[in-house]
């Protein structure tokens, strides 16, 4: 056998070999979860605010502050935890908010739909303690949102003192979630 001959040999079961991988499908596939949402461009990205939030944002000069929680019902479930309405949801979480102060007041919520979800919203005033031992009162943002696959909550905050020119903002950026 003379080299050319070696040299056919081997090169046809490499050819072959590529032909068949050359026909397989692919199908694309999808990991993670992901969420949009619109914010001011005054705000930058951060991580220090929550722990357990998928997306953050502040502006320390402002004193304005997002962040958003995901469940995925599909993992409450999976848990045992069925929540028959956002009310209900949110009902369940604004104790932890509210747990910060006790005399905390919640003002009268407004549900509407925007992009095919569901919201819950409500004002949240609160005087929490710096490290230091000041008061500070705080006004939050509130919105609950849901999805056909998740639950969100989307908090923003600021000084008491400067809610009332930031909360256009903060209704813009909690009305534009969706997954």
């Amino acid at each position: 056998m003379n080299l050319k001959q070696l040299l056919f040999l081997t090169v046809i079961p490499i050819f072959s070999a590529s032909q068949s991988y050359s026909q397989t499908k692919f199908v694309e596939q999808k990991a993670g979860h992901i969420i949009y949402m619109s914010v001011p461009d005054y705000m930058v990205k951060t991580t220090s605010l929550n722990d357990v939030a998928s997306m953050q944002y502040m502006n320390k000069t402002k004193e304005a502050y997002v962040v958003v929680i995901e469940d995925a019902k599909e993992d409450l479930e999976a848990e045992g935890t069925k929540y028959n309405s956002l009310k209900e949801f949110h009902d369940s979480v604004i104790e932890s908010l509210k747990s910060e102060d006790p005399k905390a007041q919640e003002s009268k919520p407004t549900e509407f739909q925007q992009n095919g979800n569901k919201f819950y919203q409500t004002d949240l005033n609160a005087t929490l303690q710096t490290e230091d031992g000041k008061d500070i009162k705080v006004t939050y943002l509130v919105t609950y949102v849901e999805s056909k696959t998740h639950y969100y909550q989307v908090l923003c905050w600021t000084l008491a003192s400067s809610y009332k020119d930031l909360v256009g903002d903060f209704k813009k950026i909690a009305s534009t979630i969706r997954d």
